[in-house]
């Protein structure tokens, strides 16, 4: 003897399980992120101070391109929110350098100025009066 179940029983059970198959976000807009840092790391001097955390990020953003383009939705989705954290890290890490950068060239200039303040004493300008007839 078969057993026959409920229309609504099936197409609950039929919704919950598609519900859940469809609810990974979509990949596109995680492809356009992670570009988009990716490209903010670039103009924030990341393919100089920071190249292999931006390598490492552009890797990862081609091949989630590639997965997604196979269809294979999970682990491009998975590979474009890494790129984009790598992103993300390497665009900070090249502030980070820049900054350094900047402060070191602040300490040489402040130790140039200290050695020739030691080296010349201060002149004092001399004092004139106007002469009167």
């Amino acid at each position: 003897m078969t057993r026959v179940l409920p229309l609504p029983l099936v197409l609950g059970v039929a919704c919950v399980l598609g519900g859940c198959a469809s609810s990974l976000p979509p990949v596109r807009p995680a492809l356009a992120a992670s570009s988009a840092s990716l490209e903010a790391a670039r103009s924030a001097g990341a393919p100089e101070y920071a190249v292999a955390e931006f390598e490492q990020a552009r890797s990862k953003l081609e091949r989630a391109r590639a997965l997604a383009q196979a269809g294979a939705d999970a682990p491009a989705l998975r590979l474009a929110q890494q790129a984009e954290a790598d992103a993300q890290f390497a665009r900070a890490l090249a502030a980070s350098q820049r900054s350094q950068l900047a402060l070191r060239e602040i300490e040489n200039s402040l130790r140039t100025l200290a050695e020739d303040a030691q080296r010349t004493p201060p002149t004092t300008p001399a004092l004139t009066f106007p002469v009167r007839p």
